[in-house]
């Protein structure tokens, strides 16, 4: 048998195996991804996004999701409006594809709205200051969501992309839900170069860089509640502006809402975070990036 008649083979079992909408079936779908091959790769992807929508059309499914989807990205936001699931799957260039699914149920007794995603390569840089579409969408995987301080309707999720074979990436990615379904991109992270609709770190391919979300602390060494990640720097003075020689400069920088309701303001130079508990905050069907998937 021929390897495009082996995906296609492993496709249709995985599409048996996932009726129902076992966990079990959902697993075998996302690992499939770490398998196949062009079109088929879409394909599953597509019947991964079509099998959590049929989840989650069912009550005890939308309140317990966090432990039926740990085999993959998903966050879901503190009030239980908001779940966000998103994957990937490689190229051979070391770009990637994004895939993911946004779940939106305004009140306990609302219709659940769902809304695919879907961003075939991750070669370029996200553009800070555009407002996205979700057919315009820059994939990523997005392993936390912060509630905006104002607006109700407007998160922070905290996403990694692999970028290529040279960079990887973090980013803040401000969504809000709207009349008109979810916007990416929201005007609200100032910093001395003006104000961004998303804050994108992106860093050497061989290096580590940390963002995450702390919830404000007391104490003599307490602080607001602020996204603290990596101040980044060449690691040659002449290097600079070339990101695939940026890294972790042992310095932190940080965006922390204001009180009377205007953005979150950078804040540089704060105090040093603490060592990160975990290593992997989300699940990338590629084992090689297993040891470099970390906040």
């Amino acid at each position: 048998m021929g390897k495009v008649g082996i995906c296609l083979f492993v496709f249709g079992f995985l599409i048996g195996e996932v009726r129902g909408q076992s966990e079990d079936g959902l697993v075998a779908l996302h690992s499939g991804l770490a398998q196949c091959e062009g079109q088929d790769c879409k394909d599953i992807s597509d019947s991964l996004a079509s099998d959590l929508e049929r989840l989650l059309l069912q009550p005890e499914a939308w309140e317990g999701l966090s432990a039926r989807t740990q085999f993959m990205a998903s966050v879901e936001s503190a009030d239980g409006r908001l779940k966000v699931l998103t994957w990937n799957w490689p190229h051979e260039d070391r770009t990637s594809s994004y895939a993911g699914l946004i779940a939106f149920r305004d009140a306990e007794d609302a219709d659940v709205e769902f809304t695919r995603l879907y961003d075939p390569s991750s070669a370029d840089r996200p553009d800070e200051q555009r407002v996205l579409k979700p057919e315009d969408w820059n994939g990523a995987l997005y392993y936390a969501i912060v509630p905006d301080a104002v607006d109700k309707d407007v998160w922070l999720m905290l996403g990694w992309d692999d970028a290529d074979a040279q960079v990887n990436r973090k980013v803040i990615e401000p969504i809000r839900i709207a009349a008109k379904g979810p916007r990416f991109g929201v005007p609200m992270l100032q910093s001395p170069r003006g104000m961004r609709r998303r804050h994108v770190l992106e860093y050497a391919d061989a290096v580590q860089a940390s963002l995450r979300y702390q919830a404000e602390a007391k104490g003599r060494d307490g602080h607001e509640q602020r996204l603290v990640f990596d101040h980044l720097a060449p690691s040659e003075p002449h290097l600079t502006g070339i990101s695939a020689y940026y890294g972790p400069d042992m310095t932190f920088n940080a965006y922390v809402p204001q009180k009377k309701g205007a953005p979150w303001v950078l804040q540089e130079n704060v105090a040093a975070i603490q060592t990160l508990s975990k290593d992997r905050p989300f699940v990338d069907p590629r084992s090689r990036n297993a040891p470099r998937n970390r906040r």
